[in-house]
C-alpha cells in the first residue's frame, strides 16, 4: 500500500469531511452525460435517440454516426437487440485547501440497458497534488481496484470498499493523463497567483480532454503569458501546446502560415495536428483537414503525409484515399512514391501514382531498388578496397589489407560471428575502414577485423568479439604507428 504524507493527509480529511463540490458541478456532469447516448436502429430505418426519446428517419448504417433532428446531437447507431453498452469519460476539478493545490478525478460511467434507458453515475476515485517534479504525485481510494493488469473503478459500494481510505498510487505507467475539466471554478482559485491572467479558465471551457496539471504547474512568465496569448486568440487547442510554438514572433513565424488563415483556426479551434496539415495542405477547407486527419493515428503523427506531400499533393492523395474507400497505407505509399521518384516515374500521371494494388507494386519497386543499392554499393566497395590498398602492411607473420568486396564483409562476418557486415554501407560511404588482419600462410581465414577512423584503431575483435591476444595487438599497433600515422 502506498504510504501518504501527514500534511496530504490532513488535504484529504478536509476535503473529504468538511468540503462541497463547486457550484454548477451537477450541471456540468449533466451535460456531459448528454453525450453518452446512442441511436437505437430497427427495421424500416426507424431510429430512437436515447437522449431525448425522439424518433425519426434515417438510412445510416449501424456503427456509422447520425446526428438526432430534435436535440441536434451527434450519436452512434446501434442495432434494436442491443442489450448493454457503457460509455466512461474522467471529469476533473481543481480544489485548494491549506494553500495547496489538489486535482480531483471522477470517472463518469453511463449504460444503456437493455430496455435501451439511459443509467450514469460519477464518483470520485483520485487526487492528484501539482508539484515540479517529473513523477506524477497521485493518490487513489479504494474504489480503485488493486489488480495490476487491469484498472477498474467500483461505482457500486458495499461493506469491501471505503471511498474515504486513500493511498499513493505507485504502478508504473499513469493512472490518469487528460480529463474534462470542470471550469467554473478555475479563475477565482488562482486570481492571487501568478496564474491570475492566464485565462486557463477559458481553455478548460472550450477544450474537451486536457492535462489540467499541465497547465497550473510551475511555469516562467513568458510560458504562462504564451498561454494567456493563444487563448485570448480563441485558440484554445493550441494554448495546450504553447511549448511548440516560439513565443514573441510575428504570426507567420509562430504558426508557418499567413495571418489570412487565422479566422478559419479560430472558428474551428484547431488542434496541433489540424494545424499541421493545414500547413500541408494550405486550403482554408476544414472538411479536407479532418479527412486528412484521419491518417495521422494514435498520437496524431503527420510524418507520413508529409512525406507523400514532398511527391504529389494532398489533394490528389485524397483522391487516391477515396478510390480506395479510405484503406490507403501511408507508410506504404510514401514508400511507393519514393521509389518511383528515384526511378524516374512520372507522377503527375495517376497510372504512376495511383497503383491499382499498393502492395504489390510497392514490393515490386523495394525488390528493384535492393538490387540497384546493392550494385552501386558493391561498385562504392572496391573503390573503397582500392583507395585504402596503400595501407596493406604485413610481416613475417600477418597481413592486414582492407576489404575489396561487399562479399568479403558478409563472409567475414559469418567466419568472426560479428556484425560488420553492418558497415557496408557506411564503409562504402567513406565514414569508417574497415580491415582483416590475416595470417599470412593462409589469407582466406578471418582472424581480427579492424575499424579505423580518421587514421586511428577504433576497434579490433576475434571471433565472437573478443579481444585479440598481445601479438596481434602488437602487430596492429605497430601498423598504425607506422603506416596510418605515417600517412597522415
Amino acid at each position: 500500500m502506498g504510504y501518504v504524507k501527514k500534511a496530504y493527509r490532513e488535504i484529504f480529511y478536509l476535503l473529504d469531511n468538511y468540503s462541497e463540490l463547486p457550484k454548477g458541478w451537477d450541471k456540468f456532469v449533466k451535460e456531459q452525460e448528454k453525450y453518452h447516448n446512442v441511436i437505437i436502429k430497427s427495421s424500416k430505418n426507424k431510429c430512437h435517440c436515447t437522449n431525448c426519446n425522439s424518433n425519426f428517419i434515417s438510412k445510416k448504417k449501424v456503427n456509422e454516426e447520425v446526428r438526432c433532428p430534435n436535440c441536434h446531437n451527434k450519436y452512434l447507431i446501434k442495432r434494436s437487440n442491443l442489450r448493454y453498452y457503457e460509455f466512461k469519460d474522467y471529469l476533473s476539478i481543481l480544489d485548494i485547501v491549506n494553500d495547496t493545490f489538489v486535482i480531483r478525478y471522477f470517472e463518469l460511467k453511463s449504460c444503456i440497458d437493455a430496455k435501451h434507458k439511459h443509467h450514469s453515475s460519477v464518483v470520485e476515485f483520485a487526487r492528484e497534488i501539482p508539484t515540479n517534479t517529473y513523477y506524477r504525485d497521485v493518490y487513489v481510494n479504494d474504489r480503485v481496484s488493486r489488480c495490476q493488469c487491469h484498472i477498474y473503478i467500483y461505482h457500486d459500494m458495499d461493506e469491501y470498499f471505503n471511498p474515504i481510505k486513500w493511498r499513493e498510487y505507485t504502478r508504473n505507467y499513469s493512472l490518469i493523463d487528460y480529463s474534462i475539466v470542470f471550469p467554473n471554478n478555475i479563475k477565482n482559485l488562482l486570481k492571487n497567483t501568478k496564474f491570475k491572467y492566464s485565462c486557463i479558465w477559458d481553455i478548460a471551457k472550450h477544450s474537451t480532454y486536457i492535462d489540467l496539471l499541465d497547465l497550473i504547474k510551475d511555469k516562467s512568465i513568458s510560458d504562462i503569458n504564451k498561454i494567456e496569448m493563444f487563448a485570448k486568440m480563441k485558440l484554445y487547442n493550441l494554448a495546450l501546446e504553447t511549448n511548440k510554438f516560439i513565443s514573441n514572433s510575428s504570426f507567420q513565424k509562430t504558426f508557418g502560415l499567413t495571418k489570412d488563415y487565422y479566422p478559419l483556426m479560430k472558428k474551428y479551434n484547431i488542434t496541433y495536428t489540424q494545424l499541421k496539415i493545414l500547413r500541408l495542405l494550405q486550403e482554408k477547407d476544414m472538411k479536407k483537414i479532418r479527412y486528412l486527419e484521419n491518417f495521422t493515428g494514435f498520437g496524431g503523427s503527420t510524418t507520413d503525409l508529409e512525406e507523400i506531400s514532398k511527391y504529389i499533393s494532398l489533394n490528389r492523395f485524397i483522391k487516391y484515399s477515396k478510390m480506395h474507400h479510405r484503406k490507403v497505407k501511408t507508410y506504404l505509399y510514401k514508400d511507393y512514391l519514393r521509389f518511383a521518384k528515384l526511378f524516374g516515374f512520372d507522377l503527375k500521371n495517376n497510372r504512376y501514382a495511383f497503383p491499382k494494388n499498393l502492395k504489390e507494386a510497392h514490393d515490386k519497386l523495394e525488390s528493384q531498388y535492393e538490387v540497384q543499392c546493392n550494385e552501386i554499393m558493391r561498385k562504392a566497395i572496391r573503390k573503397r578496397g582500392k583507395e585504402l590498398s596503400v595501407n596493406t602492411f604485413q610481416n613475417n607473420k600477418f597481413i592486414i589489407l582492407p576489404a575489396f568486396t561487399l562479399k568479403a564483409l558478409q563472409d567475414e562476418s559469418k567466419q568472426q560471428r560479428n556484425c560488420v557486415r553492418t558497415y557496408a554501407e557506411r564503409y562504402a560511404e567513406g565514414k569508417c575502414d574497415i580491415y582483416f588482419l590475416r595470417n599470412v600462410k593462409n589469407i582466406k581465414k578471418s582472424l581480427v577485423t579492424v575499424e579505423v577512423k580518421n587514421n586511428k584503431v577504433v576497434q579490433s575483435r576475434i571471433k565472437n568479439n573478443d579481444d585479440p591476444n598481445k601479438t596481434q595487438l602488437a602487430f596492429l599497433n605497430k601498423w598504425e604507428q607506422k603506416v596510418l600515422k605515417g600517412a597522415a
